[in-house]
This record gives C-alpha cells, sequence and structure tokens, in this order.
C-alpha cells in the first residue's frame, strides 16, 4: 500500500517538474543564449531600466525569472510612470504639466537607493506625454466665429419679410 502511494507522490512531482520546467522554457525569451549572452542581456536591461525606459513584457518576463529585485524595481518604475501620466492628464496647460513633473521630481527622497532610475523615469514619461498628440486639452479652445450685429439682424430679415408678405 505504502508502495503504491509512494509511486503516485512521485509520478506527480515529475509531472509538475516538467510542467514547471516546460513554463519556465515558454516563458524565457532567450532559450537559445549562451551565458554571456544572457548576461550582456541582463546588463542592457538594467541600463535601460535606469535611463527611465519602458520595458517589453518578454523583458519583465527575464527580469521575473533571473533577477526578482530589478523585476521589482522595473514594476515600482512602471507604476510611477503611470501615476505620472495620469497626473499629466488631468493639467489643463502646459505649465501645470510642468508644475507636476517638478513637484514629483522634488518629493523623490534623496535617500532613496532608485532616486535617479526614478527621475529618468519621470523624465522620459514626460517627453513621451509631449509626443502624445494633443493628450491633455492644451489647445485653445475653439472660439464661435462672432457674428456681427447687422449680420444677426439681416438674418432675421427673410423672416419678417416672409411673415408680413401673408
Amino acid at each position: 500500500m505504502d508502495a503504491s502511494v509512494n509511486k503516485e507522490e512521485k509520478s506527480t512531482q515529475n509531472i509538475n517538474q516538467v510542467i514547471k520546467e516546460a513554463l519556465f522554457k515558454m516563458s524565457d525569451p532567450t532559450p537559445d543564449m549562451t551565458d554571456e549572452e544572457r548576461e550582456s542581456y541582463h546588463r542592457k536591461l538594467l541600463a535601460k531600466l535606469e535611463s527611465g525606459q519602458k520595458l517589453t513584457s518578454q523583458e519583465l518576463a527575464f527580469l521575473r525569472t533571473n533577477d526578482p529585485a530589478a523585476y521589482q524595481k522595473a514594476r515600482r518604475m512602471e507604476q510611477k510612470r503611470q501615476w505620472l501620466t495620469e497626473q499629466m492628464k488631468k493639467c489643463k496647460s502646459k505649465q501645470e504639466v510642468s508644475d507636476v513633473v517638478n513637484d514629483a521630481i522634488a518629493h523623490v527622497s534623496e535617500k532613496d537607493p532608485d532616486r535617479n532610475a526614478i527621475i529618468a523615469t519621470y523624465r522620459e514619461a514626460t517627453r513621451s506625454f509631449a509626443k502624445l498628440p494633443v493628450t491633455a486639452d492644451f489647445r485653445i479652445p475653439e472660439r464661435k466665429p462672432r457674428r456681427k450685429k447687422n449680420a444677426a439682424r439681416n438674418d432675421n430679415m427673410p423672416e419678417i419679410l416672409t411673415q408680413t408678405a401673408m
């Protein structure tokens, strides 16, 4: 009886191990890379993260499996980018956007180990926000063309003429 339970446990463990390995291979964006290439790719991702650039889902998957601390940092940067973008969308002028960005940068703690990356992320988010086609309504409100007083009177004239003709 114990032998059959042991065999079932071992087969279940083997199946779980096979599934884990298959999932790892599927989620690993660098299956054919050598160790040197992986290290180079990892350094490239860290540099990209420090410069405030947005990481792709494949790059995030690589960090999640190979460097969980860097993955957490990348998630934190993305959350800060999203927060700042939402704040900028609420602004009604370029000056307000500038104030929001400067305020966000001023509130980054001097003691934060990711300070430079956060500031770079804010600046990159500001650059990409400025490139968007009129995301925040910065355009001058369209004014309706003014109608001259005489033109308004002239518009009513045909109605008056037709009413009196009846």
